[in-house]
């Protein structure tokens, strides 16, 4: 199974550059929460069911003022996934915990460029992406 970031590398004239060594500058967002259901009668009462007693958890991540190589590694690992089709082990290290958990990509892959040259190794982007928690 694929792991992000030790597996999102780009190669460019012999030298691998790899997203393991480069964290999130703007930091990451963080969120947990439960799957229940609701049911709110026509006279106030309200009926809760919990479906799962595990918490999905989510993460947003924001990368800016990146170099192309780096843009491409992140853009090369979304596209080998599908977007948000194929799940993938996550390090939680990454973020600051511990353990590694199974996600999928939750949303689109944002990219903006900043600046524009003709070398892929001066040009600079924003990325931002979503990752959502699966249970396989």
């Amino acid at each position: 199974m694929p792991a992000f970031p030790s597996d999102a590398t780009f190669t460019l004239n012999a030298t691998t550059y790899s997203m393991s060594n480069r964290r999130p500058d703007r930091n990451y967002s963080y969120s947990s929460s439960f799957d229940n259901a609701s049911f709110t009668s026509q006279i106030g009462y309200e009926r809760r069911r919990q479906i799962s007693r595990r918490r999905k958890r989510s993460f947003t991540f924001a990368y800016t003022n990146i170099t192309g190589v780096y843009k491409a590694a992140i853009e090369n690992f979304y596209n080998s996934r599908g977007g948000q089709f194929e799940a993938f082990e996550f390090d939680l290290s990454y973020a600051g915990q511990s353990g590694s958990i199974i996600v999928r990509f939750d949303g689109p892959l944002t990219i903006t460029q900043i600046v524009a040259t003709d070398n892929i190794l001066t040009d600079i982007y924003n990325v931002n992406f979503s990752l959502q928690e699966t249970f396989s």
